[in-house]
């Protein structure tokens, strides 16, 4: 079965330095293949001289089985190994002939069973379903195989990565990255990046909650901390306004939908029995809050004591109504007026 991994997890493999002769790294997180192979790269290679030399890069379209044992079994030039990399390899060419795409086949089978110990081959591949892993040669790859599933916590790889580049994100800018970026390892990676060039050489390394939302959320003055201030106290006029002045700002609702769909989630799971009975180690864990996050939670549990079930209920099916108006699945309604409607509904 093949083994779902995390960036920390294959640093930690990688700086074991225990690599395979053959890798197959697939699944919908793309931009953590990418990292992976990067990394690859650098422990395979003393320079970019060493790697440029000894890289081969094929495409599945553009390749056979045939070709890529070809390309695997050449010795590499003036290092201990060579990388050979098959990006697409679900769109892998069959031969013309059922005879010579079973002689491949079978070669591609005996390859794998005794790789060339100099060569790391690498197979990459989009999304795969249970029924297409069933087959040849997806079956062969089984032990080398490494899932790269969607995150199940953006804050907690958007930690993890920004650790890796040397820099660390305060609780408040993994909160408001929370917010304003999506659940992708590469929209998360691409934020970080652009925000330690915007710090540029700060001696602390550290990116603050204000950063974000300079650099990335461009709300200054009015935010959707404050509209959760207004709306948490009932406060409908100056709720209205801020979030006039948000849609004003973004041309769209979206941030509005996105922030308060996670707020009233939360709230919602803290109402729960079981979570109640957690400890705020756990309970932070099952509201999504992790390492310096959990210093969100008893905010959160303050929030939770100004709302009923009820109250909670009601602005969620408001949210999803917002969020299938902005999609087009619901009849369109003009922004502003479902702005007007959505902060009604989240304070009644």
């Amino acid at each position: 079965m093949a083994k779902r991994i995390s960036l920390s997890d294959l640093d930690t493999l990688l700086r074991q330095k225990k690599i395979e002769p053959v890798y197959f790294f697939y699944g919908e997180e793309d931009f953590l293949i990418e990292e992976t192979l990067e990394a690859l790269k650098t422990v395979l290679f003393k320079d970019e001289l060493e790697q440029a030399t000894n890289t081969v890069v094929l495409y599945g379209a553009e390749t056979s089985l045939g070709a890529i044992v070809s390309a695997s079994s050449e010795y590499s030039m003036f290092s201990e190994r060579r990388l050979v990399v098959v990006r697409q390899f679900e769109k892998v060419r069959k031969e013309a002939t059922k005879e010579k795409q079973a002689a491949h086949l079978a070669e591609f089978a005996q390859y794998l069973q005794n790789p060339l110990m100099t060569t790391t081959l690498v197979l990459t591949a989009g999304a795969l379903d249970k029924q297409e892993l069933k087959k040849e040669p997806y079956t062969w790859l089984d032990k080398v195989s490494y899932e790269f599933i969607p995150l199940k916590s953006g804050a907690e790889f958007a930690e993890h990565y920004a650790a890796r580049l040397g820099w660390r994100l305060t609780p408040e800018a993994l909160r408001n990255l929370d917010i304003f970026v999506g659940n992708t390892a590469r929209e998360l990676g691409s934020e970080i990046q652009k925000l330690i060039n915007y710090a540029g050489e700060r001696a602390d390394k550290t990116i603050t909650g204000q950063d974000v939302l300079d650099a990335v959320a461009v709300l200054k003055e009015y935010d959707v901390f404050a509209l959760q201030k207004a709306i948490a106290e009932r406060n409908l006029r100056q709720a209205t306004g801020i979030a006039l002045k948000i849609f004003e700002k973004e041309e769209t609702l979206a941030p509005i939908v996105n922030y308060f769909t996670l707020f009233f989630v939360r709230l919602w799971k803290l109402k729960s029995p079981a979570v109640l009975r957690m400890s705020d180690q756990d309970a932070a864990k099952e509201l999504g809050l992790f390492g310096g996050q959990i210093y969100f939670l008893k905010e959160y549990k303050r929030h939770a004591e100004l709302f009923s079930l009820g109250d909670i209920e009601r602005a969620l099916t408001a949210l999803h109504q917002a969020d299938l108006s902005l999609k087009g699945i619901l009849p369109k309604t003009d922004e502003a007026l479902l702005v007007l409607n959505l902060v009604q509904e989240l304070i009644s």
